[in-house]
């Protein structure tokens, strides 16, 4: 049985209202099932008015592709997470959350129509993220250069 693959990095995408934008993705990938968790956060150094709740759909549509190459085209499913907390905004407001999102797929993409959504807490993330315990954004940034989630 092959092992699980894992993935993290910075994401651009261009938003549907305001154009260029980016996000920190995280995903497992388990081969055996060929499904995907991402975890999709919130930036502060992201524009404000280019904020993945607003746009969801065109992050998935970014993200999918990037997805595809690092785990490979037999990708079949992903599921999707907001990730929201301290990183998010230059004057943090609350805990950190994390919200499934539920996306449906079509000839012209992903579509979020904001029913079906769901709060989980990091210990449901864990779990739908095969155990592996999520590092601080903070930690994920510098360690892929991006050097800090207020900085870009």
């Amino acid at each position: 049985m092959a092992a699980n693959a894992y993935f993290e990095d910075i994401v651009d995408w261009y938003h549907h209202r305001a154009g260029r934008a980016h996000t920190l993705v995280r995903a497992v990938y388990d081969p055996a099932t060929r499904r995907a968790v991402a975890i999709v956060s919130e930036l502060a150094s992201n524009p404000d008015d280019r904020g993945i709740t607003d746009d969801f759909a065109g992050v998935a549509d970014a993200v999918l592709p990037t997805l595809r190459q690092a785990f490979g085209s037999d990708l079949s499913r992903v599921e999707w997470i907001a990730h929201f907390g301290e990183f998010s905004y230059h004057d943090p407001a609350g805990p950190e959350t994390f919200t499934r999102i539920a996306l449906t797929t079509g000839e012209a993409g992903h579509r979020d129509d904001l029913s079906g959504d769901q709060p989980l807490t990091t210990s449901d993330v864990e779990k739908l993220f095969q155990g592996l315990r999520l590092q601080p954004v903070n930690e994920v940034l510098a360690r892929i250069g991006h050097g800090g989630a207020g900085d870009m």
